[in-house]
């Protein structure tokens, strides 16, 4: 097992206002490290950003709509003119707008899934890995649905096969570098995205894990189990801290069935 110290690193987590993202911030910042962190709510960040300065960590936040390339490229640039350099990036944020068969999707949230979930990681990426740090990490947060066609939600599909594709390239580019790149597959977790409730309020991971705790949601198998975000960050923090020389271009599953 890996030293689990991030004493004096600096990590960039999108989408850290809630759910995976605020899980992972979190268990880094306690371990250690010092945020860059953004996400579309600021309310939400700022819950985020007092709970990192209370343990000491230095906090840099910004709400930002990362379908918005403007807004993306100014929160990297207040990143590094806040630390200068960075270690670890997670691109966690993603969006999941488009659920129904393609031939009837709007083509506007069609488009913006793919620029949330693969040109939203390509530019924060594209513009930080200049001042990463050797043994830096790169996680992106993908998803089973990259990997199988499915039958709907064309968007989300293609975007997480992308998303796949760009950690295996980046791997093969980065390595001479000293920097890994993974991804992390959380397979179904209690979040806001995986609960989609109907009645539109937001329920906790607590609040989704009760409800479901008798019957898993239709289309898993039994064998099947839905995840705390803890979970997760457990995960992240794991590939976070392996030593130089561990693995790169590789998939994380959470998943307890075949991707």
């Amino acid at each position: 097992m890996a030293d689990q110290n991030l004493e004096n690193k600096v990590a960039v987590v999108t989408g850290a206002g809630r759910g995976i993202g605020k899980s992972i911030a979190l268990t880094f910042a306690r371990t250690g490290a010092d945020l860059a962190i953004c996400a579309r709510s600021e309310k939400e960040l700022v819950t985020v950003k007092q709970s990192a300065e209370a343990l000491g960590r230095r906090c840099f936040a910004m709400s930002v709509d990362l379908s918005d390339s403007e807004q993306t490229c100014a929160f990297c640039e207040g990143v590094l003119g806040k630390f200068g350099t960075v270690d670890l990036i997670v691109n966690n944020a993603g969006a999941y707008f488009e659920r129904g068969l393609f031939a009837d999707s709007d083509p506007d949230l069609w488009w913006k899934t793919l620029e949330i979930n693969v040109r939203a990681p390509y530019l924060i990426t594209r513009l930080l890995i200049g001042s990463m740090n050797k043994g830096g990490k790169i996680i992106n947060l993908t998803s089973g649905k990259g990997f199988s066609a499915g039958a709907n939600s064309t968007a989300y599909h293609v975007s997480k096969a992308a998303l796949n594709m760009l950690s295996e390239g980046l791997a093969n580019e980065l390595w001479q570098r000293d920097i890994d790149v993974n991804s992390l597959l959380p397979g179904p977790t209690a979040t806001a995205t995986f609960d989609n409730n109907a009645d539109g309020f937001r329920r906790t991971a607590e609040e989704i894990l009760a409800s479901g705790k008798d019957e898993l949601p239709p289309g898993l198998p039994p064998w099947e189990r839905v995840k705390h975000p803890d979970e997760i960050a457990t995960v992240a923090l794991q590939l976070a801290t392996y030593p130089s020389g561990g693995p790169t271009g590789q998939v994380f599953s959470l998943a307890r069935r075949p991707l």
